[in-house]
C-alpha cells in the first residue's frame, strides 16, 4: 500500500502536475520539460543531505506512484474511462484486463490506477476502491473468494476523508461478523454464506451511493488464480454478478490482473468473459520508458546521478526493456558503483558480468528450480539449441513433449510466439540455461 504524502507536498504535486519528464527523459531534447518528481526534488534539494549513495531500485516491490514510468496509452485510456462511469446517469461501468508475463509491471499499473481515481481525480469525482489480492487458496471455490472478499470490504479506500467519515458512519449498520471463516451480515440471524451480488448492491444503494460515490472500483489482483475448471465456474459467475449489478444500478468497474495466456485457457469454458473486459496487453519498456524509469527514481530519492543514454541503451539491449530485469540491472549497479556520479558505456560495460551473474545465481535460478525434473532436462535441451523459437517437435527425444510444453507455459518460463511456437520468456534465461548446461 501507498505511504500517504503530507499535504502540503500533494497541493503542490496537483499545481505541477502537467509538467512532465526530467531532463534525458522528455521527448523535445530542445524543450526539456521538468517532471513533478524533479521539480520536488529541487524544491526540497537543502533537505536532501547525503542521498549520494541511496539506492532507490527495489525490484521486489511494485512502484509506487512516484517511482512509476510509462504506459501512457493505458493510464490515458483509464482516466477518461473512470471519468466517463462516474459521469454517466445511468451506470454504464468499463472493466479492464492488465495482462502480461511475470515481471511486466502488472500489480504496477493497478496500483497507478488506484492512485489514479483516488488522488488525482478526487476534484472531479468521488471515488471508492476496493482492493483484494488473490491467491490459490483465496479462491479455490466462488463461496470461499466470496467470503475472503466482503471480508476486506471494511478496508475500503476513497477519494475524500468526510466520504470515509460517513461510510465509516454506515458500515455500522453493516457491520461483518467472522463464523468460521464464513461472512455474515449481522443485519440477518441466519449464518450463511453471503451472497456477493446482494452484499455489494446492499453496498452501494445503502451506502456508497447515499454518501455521495460516484463509481467504485474493484481491483482483482492475480485473477488467474481462480480455478479454471469447478462446478461453477468462478469467472462466468463473476461476469454475471458484475452484469446484474450494473442492471441494478450499481456502479462497480471491476479491473483485474492476470497472466497473459489465461483468456486463451479460459475461451473455451468461459467465452463471454473475454467480451466483458477491455484488455490491455503489457509490452516490455521502450528507450523513452526505460530512461524515464531510471531517472524518476533518482529524482525522487534525491540520488545525483547522471546515467548517460548509452548505459540506458545497453539497459534496453541487454534486458529487451523488460521492467522487473531494468530495475533489478540498475540496483547491482549502483550497488557496484558506490557514490559515483555518473554512469558511463565503458563504466556499466565493466559491470555488466557482475549483474548477470546475480541475476543467473537469483532469479533465474528460482525459476529454474520451479520445474520438475523432466521439466529441467527439457530446459537444458532448450538452452543448448540455441533457438530464439521452437515447438515440441523440435524435441522429439524428449517423452512428453507436448505436455511439459504445456506446464512451462502454465509457469510462464516458456511463451507461446503463434500457434505450436513457442520461446523461453526471456533471452539472459536461454544463455543462464546454456551456460548451466555447459558446466555439466
Amino acid at each position: 500500500m501507498r505511504h500517504l504524502r503530507p499535504k502540503s507536498v500533494s497541493r503542490r504535486r496537483d499545481v505541477l502536475r502537467r509538467k512532465v519528464d526530467p531532463p534525458n527523459v522528455s521527448r523535445n531534447s530542445q524543450n526539456p520539460a521538468l517532471s513533478i518528481e524533479q521539480v520536488l526534488a529541487s524544491l526540497q534539494n537543502n533537505n536532501h543531505n547525503g542521498n549520494h549513495n541511496l539506492n532507490p531500485f527495489s525490484p521486489q516491490h511494485p512502484a509506487q506512484s512516484e517511482y512509476f514510468a510509462g504506459r501512457k496509452a493505458e493510464i490515458g485510456s483509464f482516466r477518461q474511462a473512470a471519468l466517463n462511469s462516474a459521469k454517466l446517469r445511468i451506470p454504464s461501468p468499463e472493466n479492464y484486463a492488465i495482462l502480461g508475463t511475470w515481471g511486466l509491471g502488472k500489480t504496477s499499473l493497478l496500483y497507478e490506477y488506484k492512485t489514479i481515481a483516488l488522488e488525482d481525480l478526487r476534484n472531479q469525482i468521488k471515488c471508492a476502491c476496493i482492493h483484494y489480492s488473490l491467491s490459490p487458496q483465496s479462491c479455490k471455490d466462488w463461496q470461499t473468494f466470496a467470503s475472503n472478499f466482503l471480508a476486506t470490504v471494511e478496508r475500503t479506500e476513497y477519494s475524500n476523508a468526510s466520504i470515509k467519515t460517513k461510510v465509516s458512519k454506515e458500515f455500522g449498520k453493516w457491520q461483518l461478523n467472522f463464523n468460521l471463516g464464513v461472512v455474515g451480515g449481522q443485519r440477518n440471524a441466519n449464518k450463511r454464506p453471503p451472497d456477493m451480488l446482494e452484499s455489494l448492491r446492499d453496498l452501494w444503494h445503502g451506502h456508497l451511493k447515499p454518501a455521495g460515490i460516484d463509481v467504485a472500483f474493484i481491483m482483482l489482483d492475480d485473477f488467474h488464480y481462480f480455478p479454471l475448471v469447478s462446478e461453477d465456474s468462478a469467472y462466468l459467475t463473476l461476469r454475471s454478478v458484475f452484469q446484474e449489478l450494473a442492471n441494478q444500478k450499481c456502479n462497480y468497474c471491476l479491473v483485474v490482473t492476470a497472466h497473459s495466456n489465461l483468456f486463451t485457457e479460459i475461451a473455451e469454458i468461459a467465452e463471454p468473459l473475454l467480451r466483458f473486459f477491455k484488455r490491455f496487453e503489457l509490452k516490455p519498456f521502450t528507450f523513452e520508458e526505460t530512461r524515464e524509469a531510471v531517472n524518476k527514481r533518482l529524482y525522487a530519492s534525491g540520488r545525483k546521478l547522471v546515467v548517460d543514454d548509452k548505459v540506458i541503451q545497453s539497459i534496453l539491449d541487454k534486458t529487451g526493456g523488460h521492467p522487473y530485469l531494468v530495475i533489478f540491472s540498475m540496483y547491482e549497479l549502483l550497488q557496484v558503483i558506490g557514490n559515483a556520479d555518473r554512469v558511463t558505456e565503458s563504466k556499466f560495460s565493466g559491470v555488466w558480468p557482475t549483474i548477470e551473474e546475480t541475476l543467473g545465481n537469483s532469479i533465474f535460478l528460482e525459476k529454474y528450480r520451479s520445474a520438475s525434473e523432466k521439466e529441467r532436462e527439457l530446459l537444458t535441451e532448450i538452452g543448448e539449441s540455441g533457438s530464439d523459437t521452437f515447438s515440441p517437435g523440435d524435441f522429439k527425444r524428449v517423452k512428453g513433449a507436448n505436455e511439459l510444453f504445456s506446464r512451462l507455459e502454465q509457469k510462464e518460463l516458456l511463451l507461446r510466439k503463434s500457434r505450436g511456437n513457442y520461446a523461453l520468456f526471456h533471452p539472459l534465461f536461454q544463455e543462464y540455461l546454456r551456460k548451466r548446461g555447459s558446466k555439466g
